[in-house]
């Protein structure tokens, strides 16, 4: 139906070719006919435990009970643990209050629901300065009724004027939650018309259509359902905390091109990751994108990734609540899966990354398992806010790396930060380092226009051609760039590697 089904569908025959491949190896490269029959075991139990993200929406939150033991009890390492609770997100037909779905909106405005007369009541205070402005912008002249007649882009443009002059006349910032309701506004998915009799999808709760309008949303109805599930269950009990998988593989680990199959090997026996539900799957992807991307490239596209034993990576443009937290899983997938690695460089740059008002050398502590600091391991971070990479690269702190990311970037928007277009220097230094680069985007139209924009300004070899990123994750969010053709995005979820030649 939709662009994850589609994939869903492809994840039995990926994983049946997985086991078949990892059956030939074993047999080939394994006379023992006792670890032969082990091997298979193994990989008939993952074909058995694949579950995806669809097969858990209705399972109940499952906490983790995992703690990260040191091998000194006494021992006080200074570390840092950052917990924020999610803010607000506003959908037109959720709860203003409760997100729960809403049958009524707001008598005046009807750009609000709510799902009982004492949650309106209660919703009043937080809704009433804004409410006023509201109506006077959906009823007086045309208001949202010029939605309809405008093309996609010009309907872009119109909704943030829209939130200038409605901060204007309330003379204050609108919150971010508020700026949602005219970014993604009560409006028919199909035409835009405006109205308040709009009828919204009875299988997802959140997309709304008019009489006339009633098809289309078939191929994004499971993923709306998803964000619908995922929305409800973090407005309820905060951010969740995935229990990674704490596998040690004595030898390195090839990775499957599946994220799936990947974490039902490495949970192994694990009923935790049997009863994982839908909430907590995603946060598990979402977290683990960033590394799982970065240790998948290099695989692809580094020839001594299994016996590298010090490893340096440059994440460029990094936003500090995306790239540069939960620093721990670097750990598990690549000190944890890889065994001749020994120290792993982090080096995150980027002009709009803005650091927690906290001790440096406490957001770069790394607490590392028993395992790792007995031997000696480490994970070493380093943050250079405020710094564009081509400046970075002339400067001391510089080191040169083995691979660089640059995660959803947006190259091909020519007015980036400050408004300025600062890409083409840094594209050139980031080709100048001759190392894989790893380049990713939130839809699969994005990642053709990132590589035609790296290919005009420096000479580059693809190491691999833009395709679906099985790593990606499967967190979904709204998409305002281009919500015409694809209204939820997921982060890193196409992928491409090049690598400069000169």
């Amino acid at each position: 139906m939709g662009r994850r089904k589609k994939n869903a569908k492809k994840i039995s025959g990926v994983t049946q070719k997985i086991y078949e491949s990892n059956i030939k190896k074993t047999e080939k490269s394994n006379s023992d006919k006792k670890e032969i029959v082990e091997q298979k075991e193994e990989n008939i139990f993952i074909l058995k435990t694949v579950i995806d993200v669809y097969s858990r929406m209705k399972l109940p939150l499952v906490h983790s009970t995992q703690h990260r033991a040191s091998d000194d009890s006494d021992e006080e390492e200074d570390t840092l643990e950052l917990n924020f609770w999610p803010r607000f997100v506003f959908v037109s037909n959720l709860c203003l209050i409760c997100m729960e779905r809403s049958k009524e909106t707001c008598e005046s405005c009807g750009m609000v629901s709510y799902c009982t007369v004492k949650h309106k009541k209660e919703g009043w205070s937080k809704h009433r300065d804004l409410c006023k402005l509201l109506t006077e912008v959906c009823t007086t002249g045309e208001g949202l009724s010029l939605l309809p007649k405008l093309t996609a882009d010009d309907y872009r443009v119109y909704r943030l004027k829209l939130i200038e002059i409605v901060e204007c006349r309330l003379v204050r910032s609108l919150e971010l939650w508020e700026k949602e309701i005219l970014l993604y506004p009560r409006v028919c998915r199909s035409c835009r018309c405006f109205s308040k009799d709009l009828r919204c999808c009875s299988i997802c709760g959140i997309e709304l259509f008019c009489e006339n309008h009633k098809s289309g949303h078939e191929e994004w109805c499971r993923e709306f359902q998803v964000f619908g599930r995922i929305l409800i269950m973090q407005h309820k009990n905060g951010y969740v905390n995935p229990e990674i998988p704490d596998t040690i593989q004595k030898s390195p680990l090839y990775m499957p091109n599946n994220l799936d199959t990947l974490m039902a090997q490495l949970y192994s026996c694990s009923t935790y990751y049997r009863s994982m539900d839908c909430y907590t799957y995603c946060s598990l992807s979402h977290i683990s994108t960033i590394p799982l991307t970065t240790l998948y490239s290099m695989q692809i596209s580094c020839q001594d990734w299994e016996i590298i034993d010090t490893l340096v990576v440059h994440i460029i443009g990094a936003e500090f609540h995306f790239e540069c937290i939960n620093l721990y899983v670097w750990e598990t997938f690549f000190l944890h899966l890889l065994p001749n690695l020994k120290h792993l460089r982090l080096m995150f740059i980027g002009p709009e990354m803005r650091l927690p008002m906290v001790p440096l050398n406490l957001l770069t502590a790394v607490k590392m398992c028993p395992a790792c600091k007995s031997s000696n391991r480490r994970v070493k971070v380093s943050f250079h806010p405020g710094k564009f990479y081509h400046d970075f690269y002339h400067s001391e702190q510089f080191i040169k790396p083995h691979i660089v990311c640059l995660f959803n970037p947006g190259l091909y928007r020519e007015t980036g930060f400050d408004g300025r277009d600062t890409w083409p220097e840094t594209i050139k230094k980031i080709c100048k380092t001759k190392v894989p680069v790893c380049v990713t985007s939130y839809t699969k139209h994005e990642i053709p226009r990132e590589m035609i924009r790296i290919k005009s300004i420096a000479d580059v070899e693809t190491i691999l051609e833009p395709r679906k990123n099985p790593f990606a994750s499967i967190k979904p969010d709204r998409n305002f760039v281009s919500d015409d053709t694809v209204p939820l995005i997921y982060k890193n979820y196409y992928l491409a590697i090049i690598k400069g030649k000169s």
